[in-house]
C-alpha cells in the first residue's frame, strides 16, 4: 500500500477521541484553548494530526470550525512532541491531508458548504527534532494556457497573486515565478470571415424539461424559469466555428449542455445533442481531427463544479467521460497527448491514462511541478 493510500484510509477511518481517552493530547490542546472537550483524530501515523470541535459526520474530510485548533504532533516513545498548533481564525472549513514528506505536511482546505477550494496550508519542520521551520498558506495554481515554444511545452499559470511559467525538458519541469509571465492573448470576437455570426439558438423550457427532468423538478413550479445558454469556448476549424454552450444552473436559471458549430458555408447552426453533456457547461474545447474534447463544469452560484473531460468521436458518435477532479480551463494536443490546464495545475491524457500535476512551493520559496495526489 502506498503512503497516499495509507493516508486516505487513515482519514476515512478518523474517529472522535473522548477527553478521557488521551489526557496527554487533551492537555496539549488546553494549553492553547482551555475549553477543549473533544479531539478528532485525522491521522495517527507517521504524524498524529487532530482537530478540536464537533464533527458533522464527514467520511473523507474533517471539519475545522472557526476558533478550533488543528494540531500536528510527532510521537516519541510515549511522549507527544508538538510540531504545530494552528487556530482557524477565519471561516469554517473542511480539512484533509493533501500530501506528506519526511519534512513537511500539506493540508487541503475547502468551503464545507460547496466544496470550493481555498488556500492550502503547508508546515515545514525539522525531521530530527520536529521544530517547525516555516508555515505557509498557498493558493492552487491555475494553468490558463499551454503552448509549444521552439519544440518545448510551456505552461502559463497564475495563483491569483503571482504568475508562473513552466517548461518541460526531457521529462523535467522548470518553473519560473514572477509577475507579467502569464498573459494569454485574448481571443478575437466570434465572427465569420464575411459577416457576423447570427445569434446562437437556445433551448426552450420544454426541451430542458425533457433533457433534464431531475433539474426541472428542482426549480419550484411557481418560479419563472429562464434558459441562460450562451456561447462558451470556441474554435475555428475550416469553414466551421465550433462552440460549447455555457449556462448558469442555480435558482430559476438553467440550460442544456451541448457542443455544435456554425457552418459558414450554409450559414446554419448545427448541434450534436450529446446526452452525456446535458447537465454540463463547457469550460474548455478542442476540436482535434475526428475527435472533440470538452471540459465539463457546472456553473453554480459563485462556484464551478468539475465534471471531467469528455471525448466525442465525430465518426462513431461515441462519448466517453474521463474523470478529472478539477475544472478544466484549457485543452491542447501535442505529440499525441492531450494537455489540460486545470484549476489546480494540469493533467496529461494519453491512451485513456490520466496523469495529474500540481505546482507545490518549497521551503526556499521556489515551486516544483509534482504529481497530483
Amino acid at each position: 500500500m502506498t503512503v497516499a493510500q495509507i493516508l486516505a484510509v487513515a482519514i476515512a477511518l478518523a474517529l472522535p477521541l473522548a477527553a478521557a481517552d488521551d489526557a496527554q493530547l487533551l492537555a496539549r490542546f488546553r494549553e492553547t484553548k482551555p475549553d477543549v472537550g473533544e479531539v478528532h483524530v485525522i491521522q495517527e501515523t507517521p504524524l498524529l494530526v487532530t482537530v478540536t470541535g464537533r464533527q458533522l459526520g464527514r467520511t473523507t474530510r474533517a471539519d475545522w470550525p472557526r476558533g478550533e485548533l488543528l494540531g500536528v504532533f510527532a510521537q516519541r516513545g510515549d511522549k507527544l512532541v508538538q510540531i504545530s498548533m494552528q487556530t482557524n481564525a477565519e471561516f469554517p472549513t473542511e480539512v484533509w491531508i493533501d500530501r506528506q514528506t519526511p519534512d513537511s505536511i500539506t493540508f487541503g482546505l475547502a468551503d464545507p458548504a460547496d466544496g470550493a477550494l481555498s488556500d492550502n496550508l503547508k508546515i515545514f519542520f525539522d525531521p530530527k527534532n520536529y521544530i517547525p521551520i516555516r508555515i505557509l498558506h498557498f493558493a492552487p495554481v491555475h494553468v490558463r494556457n499551454i503552448k509549444l515554444t521552439n519544440g518545448i511545452i510551456t505552461l502559463e499559470a497564475n495563483d491569483g497573486k503571482q504568475d508562473f511559467s513552466a517548461q518541460e525538458k526531457n521529462g523535467a519541469w522548470r518553473v519560473t515565478v514572477g509577475s507579467g509571465l502569464s498573459q494569454p492573448t485574448a481571443k478575437p470576437p466570434l465572427v465569420a470571415s464575411a459577416a457576423p455570426v447570427p445569434q446562437m439558438p437556445v433551448s426552450t423550457i420544454a426541451q430542458v424539461e425533457e433533457a433534464r427532468p431531475s433539474r426541472a423538478r428542482e426549480i419550484p413550479a411557481e418560479a419563472t424559469r429562464e434558459v441562460d445558454e450562451k456561447v462558451g469556448p470556441y474554435q475555428r476549424a475550416g469553414k466551421k466555428i465550433w462552440i460549447g454552450k455555457t449556462f448558469y444552473d442555480f435558482k430559476e436559471l438553467t440550460g442544456i449542455g451541448d457542443i455544435g458549430y456554425f457552418d459558414e458555408t450554409t450559414q446554419n447552426w448545427v448541434f450534436l445533442h450529446i446526452p452525456e453533456m446535458a447537465d454540463w457547461s463547457t469550460s474548455a474545447l478542442l476540436v482535434d481531427t475526428d475527435t472533440v474534447w470538452v471540459g465539463l463544469a457546472q456553473n453554480g452560484e459563485g462556484i464551478q463544479n468539475p465534471g471531467g473531460l469528455l471525448r466525442y468521436n465525430l465518426t462513431t458518435h461515441k462519448a466517453t467521460v474521463i474523470p478529472l477532479p478539477e475544472v478544466i480551463d484549457k485543452i491542447t494536443s501535442f505529440h499525441g497527448r492531450i494537455y489540460c490546464g486545470t484549476s489546480r495545475g494540469f493533467a496529461v491524457v494519453e491512451q485513456d491514462k490520466v496523469r495529474r500535476f500540481e505546482f507545490i512551493p518549497q521551503l526556499d520559496g521556489s515551486y516544483v511541478v509534482t504529481p497530483g495526489t
